[in-house]
């Protein structure tokens, strides 16, 4: 399935792969269906069958939901690094969300039963597993709490602010995935936008938002 050199990098730099057992290793790379996947790509639509656990194993993914008019509300955009890699919106009957490529990479898609057994065979996975599922839920948390309580402006500083931490002073967003992360439409979101960079506190440029006034953001916000 991979080389082996590639193989013992994606275990040295998995956390659940490092420490869970040789044979629950084994069994996930041998019972699992590995994807490979592109930036920009649909992997999977929302609403169809589940009773399956995705295990990101390089890359990121961007999980959303959208409605007929168009409109999208991205709820996470994992890497292999949260949660271990372990997503759970698919664990139930139905998935929870569309899952599309953000960054290139590969994944491993685990059945329920196989993952079921998995957990129970090792405390190391299972505990794994519970941590992952505790994780999601309290951003879900944090996402319901910012839709339904925080204004527009609010939730379009916090995600600024929590952007800037990846890299430096830059957010790599386009207007329209900024709007869909933060629940609004992409007018409302580049009015306020706009809005910012009259008062010098960002400036706009092509798929990207620089932050000029980080100490300003915070503090008015």
């Amino acid at each position: 399935m991979e080389a082996q050199g590639d193989l013992v990098s994606i275990v040295a730099h998995n956390p659940v792969l490092r420490t869970c057992s040789e044979e629950t290793r084994k069994t996930l790379f041998e019972r699992g269906r590995l994807h490979t996947f592109e930036s920009g790509s649909l992997l999977f639509t929302d609403d169809e069958p589940g009773r399956r656990v995705i295990f990101l194993l390089r890359g990121t993914l961007q999980m959303g939901k959208a409605t007929s008019r168009g409109r999208r509300q991205i709820i996470c955009s994992p890497n292999a690094f949260m949660c271990g890699g372990l997503c759970l919106l698919f664990f139930g009957e139905r998935g929870l969300a569309e899952v599309r490529g953000m960054e290139s990479g590969q994944l491993i898609v685990v059945g329920r039963e196989v993952f079921e057994c998995l957990t129970q065979s090792d405390p190391v996975f299972g505990k794994a597993a519970w941590d992952g599922a505790a994780g999601c839920m309290a951003h879900l948390n944090n996402l319901v709490t910012q839709l339904s309580f925080n204004k527009v402006a609010e939730r379009v500083v916090t995600l600024l602010l929590e952007e800037t931490h990846k890299d430096g002073d830059i957010v790599r967003l386009t207007q329209s995935d900024l709007a869909a992360c933060v629940g609004t439409t992409r007018e409302v979101a580049a009015r306020c936008l706009a809005g910012f960079q009259a008062d010098g506190l960002i400036r706009l440029g092509r798929a990207r938002i620089t932050v000029m006034d980080r100490g300003r953001l915070e503090r008015e916000f």
